[in-house]
């Protein structure tokens, strides 16, 4: 028994305007045939994907195929996706026979000239591999579930939490679920529902936000010997693409019409939750920072979602930034990270101690946020470079590039040469900063902070700022959604979009 294993994630924001290159995905490392599994076997879902085929009655031979993962940015560029077609098929071509295989992707990845990647790659496989050999795939909770992604692969494998601290599991559950079409000779089939209706992402907990009901319906689904997956996709918003949208997927091996009715019950319920997580208390700029500065307690977080680099924003905004170099005082200090390579090779040339004196940000997308000015000393210069193990990763080797700390009165900046997760106090404690002990420290997340921050933190804070990644719907121009599309147009029922399957 041989089954092909695979991995294609990244999170795009069609916003950022700045494309995501082969060179970005191989700093996160690019990985065909044994590599795939000798070098990132016991990260995120493949990981999962090993420990699940363990649980076989004849565990399998693995064989790997190809693993692109790259941190949320903009678009793909054509280049790096010829790139990613061509290894894949050389790789499947280089497999030989095989029994079936494994797909770790994201679902709401999109390229310069093709908007649905994973839909894509997946077509691509199943030409290759013909209709009968099982093909199943793990998704993002926010993937944008297509057509095209639900016709190719067998079984769809969606996370269960947000924050996302369940990858390695969702790879479990895949296997799992490929094991039941090979050792059990199950044969799915799809039930699915597409909403049309979007939603920020601060209030997407599965833990204590208005989904957590059902996300733990899901779980209880599966529970049921003739259920092989369930999920619900709540849709990474800012990703201008055909068919946008929430999306409930449920694969059994039974066709019966209580599965139907029942997913037409949780579409109902998504429905229903509209108000509820749109109820998002959110302040501006200098509001935020007086707010953190009055509440007495520490240390403060500050959500900047609108230039979350773990939402695909490009991590360069100054407009926190600004606001936070204004104030006269910050007792303990204030911690905050930046996207800008150039004040890297500026910081570097300087050296430690050195004088830093230059413009930062406002580069990548302009039309959120203008170059800032930042006077100040350069304390240190590292590479950052770190294990991320919770939200967003299990395992996960993270690759920023070159960084520099600079202290420019009481607010410490680490610039970093290449985007990451700005969700983690990992990346300021690489720096040799202690989020734990400071007034108020930034992460560039709407929600995934809440896993590692809430723990330690006096208060959390969310700021409403322009930036790529702005729940603020009226800021951005969708150009090619289907419409109608909630909450762009006010619409009372989903059966008023008639796109909608």
């Amino acid at each position: 028994m041989r089954i092909a294993v695979g991995q294609l994630w990244q999170e795009t924001n069609t916003f950022n305007p700045t494309v995501t290159t082969l060179a970005d995905f191989e700093n996160w490392g690019v990985a065909t045939g044994s590599d795939v599994l000798r070098k990132f076997g016991e990260a995120g879902e493949l990981g999962g994907f090993v420990s699940g085929t363990r649980e076989w009655n004849s565990p399998p031979e693995l064989v790997g195929l190809a693993r692109f993962l790259c941190w949320p940015f903009g678009r793909v560029d054509r280049k790096a996706w010829k790139v990613v077609q061509e290894t894949f098929l050389k790789s499947i071509d280089e497999a030989g026979a095989i029994d079936g295989v494994l797909l770790s992707l994201h679902g709401a990845m999109a390229a310069e000239g093709e908007d649905d990647l994973s839909g894509a790659l997946l077509q691509l496989i199943r030409s290759v591999i013909g209709p009968e050999i099982p093909l199943v795939a793990s998704l993002d909770l926010h993937a944008n579930v297509t057509r095209r992604i639900i016709a190719e692969a067998d079984i769809l494998v969606g996370y269960h939490t947000q924050p996302h601290l369940d990858q390695f599991e969702t790879g479990v559950r895949a296997a799992r679920g490929l094991r039941s079409l090979i050792e059990l000779r199950q044969r799915p089939i799809k039930y699915f529902r597409k909403l049309p209706m979007m939603t920020a992402a601060e209030t997407h907990s599965t833990f204590t936000g208005p989904p957590t009901p059902l996300y733990r319906r899901l779980v209880e689904l599966e529970r049921e010997p003739e259920v092989l997956s369930a999920g619900l996709y709540m849709v990474m918003p800012w990703l201008d693409c055909k068919e946008l949208g929430w999306t409930i997927t449920l694969h059994t091996t039974t066709a019966h019409e209580r599965w139907r009715d029942l997913v037409a019950d949780i579409a109902e319920s998504c429905w229903e939750l509209r108000g509820a997580l749109s109820d998002v208390e959110r302040h501006n700029a200098s509001q935020v920072v007086a707010k953190s500065l009055a509440h007495g307690g520490h240390p403060i977080v500050i959500a900047d979602g609108a230039d979350a680099t773990n939402s695909g924003a490009p991590g360069d905004s100054t407009v926190l930034l600004r606001e936070l170099l204004e104030q006269q005082s910050i007792p303990r200090g204030a911690l905050t990270f930046h996207v800008d390579p150039e004040a890297v090779a500026y910081a570097t040339q300087a050296g430690i101690g050195g004088a830093f004196d230059m413009f930062v940000g406002g580069k990548l997308a302009p039309e959120f946020s203008e170059p800032l000015r930042v006077r100040g000393t350069v304390e240190r210069l590292l590479e950052m470079q770190f294990e991320l193990n919770g939200a967003l990763g299990r395992k996960l080797p993270v690759q920023m590039g070159r960084a520099a700390v600079v202290r420019s009165g009481d607010v410490s900046v680490v610039f970093t040469e290449k985007s990451g997760p700005g969700s983690s106090p990992l990346l300021y404690e690489t720096a040799g900063l202690e989020p734990r002990e400071c007034g108020i420290v930034v992460a560039k997340s709407p929600t995934a902070f809440r896993a590692e921050y809430e723990p330690f933190v006096a208060a959390a804070f969310i700021a409403d700022c322009p930036g790529c990644a702005t729940p603020n719907w009226s800021w951005l121009t969708f150009r090619n959604v289907n419409e109608p599309l909630w909450p762009l147009q006010d619409i009372d029922a989903p059966e008023q979009a008639e796109w909608c399957w």
